[in-house]
């Protein structure tokens, strides 16, 4: 599959280096046509440069900004009708509390914004850092969460998981990121407010 990715922030560029490092083709695309063109040259395999307005041609569209850039970044690439899109954002307010939850969720207002396209939430609770390792126990990698309400872009998203060597974990329908974003934000008050680092991601087990 081909993947874009809009942000060249430490998850965008996570992403594109694990997902190129998989053997898939990779466009990243940002504002700065320099900047973008500098990083993608630095990351092995088959890595591309691109506008926001060039995702519209890749498989997977990966929303790698943070939430108060979700509405500008979208308004560059377009309706995406029918794209798998998937938001990885934690909304994140003051001293790193969740700016909205409960009654919604930063993935589900990302859907309003693109109504065309098949949002998927994953990602958000799995740091730059875990992505960027070679894993030492590849039978229990890291669990990435996952929820959608399109069946396609489920499987699709499953599979990039899968592809980049971590495990899915399937959460439900797009509305139980209400749930899986506060998860984002403990992460966040572990590795920053508690001092455990970035080598760290959630893993649910059966007893």
């Amino acid at each position: 599959m081909s993947v874009a990715i809009i942000g060249t922030g430490a998850m965008g560029k996570a992403l594109a280096r694990r997902i190129a490092a998989a053997g898939e083709s990779v466009l990243l695309a940002g504002r700065d046509k320099t900047k973008v063109a500098k990083i993608a040259a630095d990351i092995p395999g088959d890595v591309k440069a691109g506008k926001i307005s060039d995702v519209v041609n890749a498989d997977v569209v990966i929303l790698a900004v943070p939430y108060p850039a979700a509405a500008s970044a979208l308004s560059e690439a377009g309706p995406l009708t029918g794209k798998v899109l998937v938001d990885i954002s934690n909304p994140v307010g003051p001293e790193r509390s969740l700016a909205i939850g409960m009654t919604t969720s930063a993935g589900e207002e990302i859907q309003k914004l693109v109504p065309q396209a098949r949002v998927v939430k994953a990602f958000n609770t799995v740091f730059a850092d875990v992505l960027g390792i070679q894993l030492s126990a590849p039978d229990t990698p890291p669990q990435v969460m996952f929820a959608g309400d399109h069946e396609f872009a489920n499987h699709k998203v499953e599979a990039l998981i899968r592809e980049i060597g971590f495990e899915p974990l399937d959460t439900g329908p797009l509305k139980n990121a209400r749930f899986m974003e506060p998860v984002g934000l403990m992460m966040i008050q572990l590795r920053y407010g508690l001092g455990r680092g970035a080598r760290i991601a959630p893993r649910f087990v059966e007893y």
